[in-house]
């Protein structure tokens, strides 16, 4: 039960995420649109996230001397709060997340109490924070488990499990579990890695794309060819899309060196973009030099995003090849790739390189391996435009059964009206 001086059946809501963004930013945009949709439901909703956009690496509303700065998106609040900036996976970085954390536990005494506060990871000093807010205001705590921090660190970024900063973000993932009266977790695979550290009550509601947004209605052919001239899209070439993060997670090297391996064996056939940024992009861009099938492009906003991917011939999904990758992720560019209705090539492994193949949404290969996912590319481009039609309409069909925002977002609400 929420301890609550409300009197109406709708809670007051904190989301807490330092990377949400809104529609008009590149980004995921999960806690604006959840936050959305529970504000409609009549709830009192407030979202919480950092003004300095992972993406862009910019100050977006905060200008001079200004710490924090609250917005109204309908019957949704949402206020940025000042961080630190950095550019590189320095130290610089953890500066970063220690300043979110620092000016959310001044801006949380400014606003009203809540009856529910989300935190949502990967972010686990700011979860471990919220985890204390409410147990000082007396009010109920929930986590959303986007990224498996502090084992990423390790898998992927070569921390020892022995120092001092795994340790640490380790008490605090126990903690921060054990204390949670709900654990959501955004894949399947991650319930078992959750309750191993103490989680009580696991639930799963994964990422997935706002389907009412994107209408088949506009994906005729005339319309396509429009929205190719528009995003400077050659049409006598075959496109694929990369759209997302260029972090070190990613593993966009081995679309580099697929694109290296199809411009040997077929010049002038390929356009392949890598739209977003990252701390990588650098390297990568100057990994690519003398690769003339490759574009890099800068980020776009979250609302204009489907209109880019549409205008592809596919669309591609890598990731390192580490084994929490095979269970822990729920890619959203993945479900907004199924949302536009493209065939897919997948890198990741595990469940969702199954996926694509169970339901034949396009092809899967090993992550990290630029010979096959060039044998891949080779393959959809030869597959025949009827076919790779129907593999968009399956990714669609999957996108709306299962994926849909909108559904997700009705558990959630239903989730928070059944803890009341």
């Amino acid at each position: 039960m929420f301890n609550s001086m409300n009197q109406d059946l709708h809670p007051r809501v904190w989301i807490i995420n330092q990377f949400a963004n809104t529609p008009d930013l590149p980004g995921h945009t999960r806690q604006y649109d959840l936050g959305s949709y529970l504000a409609q439901k009549g709830c009192g909703v407030t979202v919480f996230a950092s003004d300095y956009n992972l993406s862009k690496r910019t100050y977006q509303r905060l200008k001079g001397w200004h710490f924090w700065k609250c917005e109204q998106y309908g019957n949704l609040k949402w206020c940025w709060l000042w961080v630190s900036p950095y550019r590189h996976n320095n130290w610089l970085r953890y500066l970063n997340l220690i300043s979110f954390c620092l000016s959310l536990f001044l801006f949380s005494w400014l606003v009203p109490r809540p009856d529910l506060i989300i935190a949502s990871s990967p972010q686990l000093p700011a979860a471990w924070l919220c985890m204390k807010l409410a147990q000082i205001r007396k009010v109920q705590f929930w986590v959303e488990v986007r990224d498996l921090w502090p084992q990423v660190l390790i898998d992927l970024g070569g921390k020892s499990s022995d120092s001092l900063v795994i340790k640490v973000l380790s008490w605090m993932e126990n903690q921060v579990y054990q204390k949670s009266a709900q654990v959501i977790v955004l894949s399947e695979g991650s319930i078992q890695y959750v309750e191993n550290r103490g989680a009580k009550n696991v639930i799963c509601l994964p990422n997935g794309s706002d389907l009412g947004s994107i209408s088949l209605n506009s994906l005729q052919d005339r319309d396509i060819q429009w929205m190719k001239k528009q995003f400077g899209i050659n049409p006598n070439r075959f496109c694929l899309i990369y759209a997302g993060a260029h972090g070190l997670a990613n593993g966009l090297e081995v679309i580099v060196e697929a694109a290296r391996i199809l411009q040997e064996k077929a010049p002038q056939r390929f356009q392949i973009l890598l739209v977003g940024d990252g701390t990588e992009k650098p390297q990568l861009q100057q990994l690519a030099i003398g690769v003339e099938n490759i574009e890099f492009r800068d980020p776009i906003p979250k609302q204009k995003i489907h209109s880019l991917l549409r205008s592809a011939d596919g669309l591609i999904l890598t990731l390192k090849n580490i084994p929490l990758f095979k269970y822990g992720v729920s890619p959203n560019k993945l479900y907004d790739y199924y949302a536009v209705a493209k065939p897919v090539i997948v890198a990741v492994g595990g469940f969702v390189n199954q996926e694509v193949e169970d339901h034949h949404l396009g092809f899967a290969v090993d992550p990290e391996n630029p010979t096959q996912l060039a044998q891949a590319i080779l393959q959809l481009a030869a597959t025949p435009a009827q076919v790779r039609q129907s593999m968009g309409q399956h990714a669609r069909t999957l996108a709306e059964n299962s994926y849909s925002r909108e559904v997700i977002a009705e558990k959630f609400y239903q989730l928070i009206q059944a803890s009341v």
